[in-house]
């Protein structure tokens, strides 16, 4: 195997040392290992059957500190093995040693960059980075035994949020870090241990363990479990998402087009009947120029206004965009929620949780679950357009600091806007009321009661948008969600560093965010779906009795 060599001078950085190696990989794998020889084959046979597979299957590198030749070798013998192994980095540190053999990249560090390991991490942590955007790929720490050197390796890791697995049965800190867990597991505090460094291990770091005689198809898929994104199915459900988001607001626009145009009709009813009476006091001139036309022309208006209100109350009921928008919201951000635990890694797509069945199956069946709930509704009868939205940075798992970005404060942010503009809505629409009731009292005041059902019929269709929109109710619900999610994110804010580094309080985090979103949008759905059969009986009732339009033009 060809070795391509990179001897940093003491001017550069490691931004230099980044670019020269000239690889975007898909993940990433750092090797801490000072192990005894005597645990070599058992190494290699673990790294030729589970850890190259899993890079190779996955687009990962594999990064060494290149400070522990015997062991190094080990992990380049099982690259070469394979017969086309991945990408694998050794960064030396300052002098060199021996040439580390079967490695696709050696960095040699300067003698101005004394401490290898803070540079290993570094360069990892740019290898990793996703170009223009906050987020990384996922990295995985192995521990095999380890002495200081690989402890400070391992805290660098955990700092950084980075998950680790160690081999238990290895020796060195990888066996004494697995003991104080399993002290803590029986009910010993943390605070009794001794080492701080431990400590700090295991009260933050996300951890696996493996035995050395484990069954490599084990390791095999708790390395998979880490570190593949599995991109296509994340990818396959954002897709549903997005289709399924477009077309909730094509048939949310529908309806209420749909809506006030019948609302609006039924006010033109009523204004067609009162003219048709001859009640404008002095009608205008085009009315008596045109006598005969005009007469015509309003007497084919209010035959045909009430003919269009029972077609568009007909189409209503028979299509029943509003029932369809609501299932399509509901799925739409049922699917949101499920890729954002997801992402997060959240219950109940724990690495504990997904040991037996990987996490990409468990999105799949609750993306299948979702769209078998949804097609035995009225949406099977409609067909879905489907959106193209390519958008890299939502393929990717998230930190607590991103998601509380993209989904927490995304989400107050929202409710925030959405409850400013009910209420301005609100208070027009009982404004219009109070109006409409006003102007109604005034008229009858002034014995123009032909001209108060017009007024009537205004406050009847103001009143019908609001409960239409349940703009009140909404109000409710948004500001008690809104509420929740300011207290939850009052909650992390008040946590410590460390504390927010711990996978229980992550975990509390996206279940309570969750919870309250769901809580909200079922709260909705049910609301809505009472709303929307209260006015399609109204409607259909309203239909078959007939207008008061309809019954003046009979009389005529």
């Amino acid at each position: 195997m060809e070795t391509k060599r990179i001897a940093l001078p003491a001017e550069d950085t490691i931004d230099s040392a980044i670019a020269q190696i000239k690889v975007k990989p898909s993940s990433l794998f750092i090797i801490l290992a000072d192990f005894d020889d005597a645990f070599d084959q058992t190494v290699l046979s673990l790294c030729s059957r589970a850890l190259i597979p899993a890079a190779i299957n996955s687009g990962s590198i594999i990064i060494d500190n290149g400070s522990n030749r015997r062991c190094d070798a080990l992990f380049g013998q099982a690259a070469l093995d394979a017969e086309c192994g991945p990408l694998l980095i050794s960064i030396q540190p300052h002098p060199p040693v021996d040439v580390v053999p079967n490695h696709s990249i050696l960095v040699q560090l300067p003698s101005e960059c004394p401490n290898s390991m803070k540079a290993i991490f570094q360069i990892a942590a740019g290898l990793a980075a996703i170009d223009g955007t906050a987020g990384e790929k996922p990295v995985l720490t192995i521990l095999f035994g380890g002495g200081k050197n690989e402890m400070e390796g391992l805290l660098r890791s955990v700092r950084r949020g980075w998950p680790i697995l160690i081999v238990q049965g290895s020796g060195g800190i990888a066996d004494e870090i697995l003991t104080a867990l399993e002290l803590q597991a029986g009910g010993t505090p943390p605070s009794s241990i001794a080492d701080p460094e431990v400590r700090e291990i295991i009260e933050t770091a996300d951890t696996d363990t493996f035995p050395i005689s484990g069954n490599a198809d084990d390791l095999h898929r708790i390395l998979m479990a880490r570190i593949d994104q599995s991109e296509n199915t994340l990818a396959d459900s954002w897709s549903r998402y997005d289709d399924l988001d477009a077309e909730a607001i094509r048939k949310q626009k529908h309806w209420r087009t749909l809506q006030v145009t019948i609302l609006s009709l039924g006010i033109l009813a009523t204004l067609f009947a009162i003219l048709w009476t001859g009640a404008l006091p002095i009608p205008p001139n085009w009315f008596l120029r045109y006598r005969t036309f005009s007469g015509r022309l309003l007497h084919i208006l209010i035959v045909l206004t009430p003919i269009a209100i029972s077609i568009l109350i007909a189409a209503s009921s028979r299509f029943r965009e509003g029932n369809k928008w609501i299932h399509l919201r509901s799925a739409a951000e049922a699917i949101k929620s499920e890729i954002f635990r997801y992402r997060m890694k959240a219950a109940p797509y724990t690495d504990d949780e997904c040991a037996k069945t990987s996490r990409e199956s468990k999105l799949a069946a609750r993306m299948k679950d979702i769209s078998l709930t949804l097609v035995q509704t009225e949406v099977n009868r409609t067909s879905i357009a489907s959106v193209s939205r390519r958008q890299p940075e939502r393929l990717t798992f998230l930190q607590p600091e991103e998601y509380l970005k993209t989904r927490l404060d995304d989400q107050i942010s929202y409710f925030t806007k959405k409850i400013e503009l009910l209420y301005k809505r609100l208070k027009k629409i009982q404004f219009g009321i109070y109006l409409a009731g006003g102007t109604g009292t005034f008229l009858a005041a002034f014995n123009q009661d032909i001209w108060v059902a017009l007024t009537t019929a205004l406050a009847t269709a103001f009143a019908a948008r609001l409960e239409m929109d349940q703009i009140e109710s909404s109000l409710v619900r948004y500001n008690q969600a809104l509420t929740n999610l300011r207290n939850i994110r009052s909650w992390w804010n008040a946590l410590s560093q460390w504390e927010r580094k711990r996978r229980r309080n992550i975990d509390l985090l996206v279940e309570q965010t969750e919870k309250t979103l769901e809580g909200g949008i079922a709260g909705w759905v049910h609301q809505m779906q009472t709303t929307l059969d209260k006015l399609t009986e109204k409607q259909e009732s309203a239909a078959q009795a007939g207008s008061p339009a309809s019954t003046k033009v009979a009389n005529v």
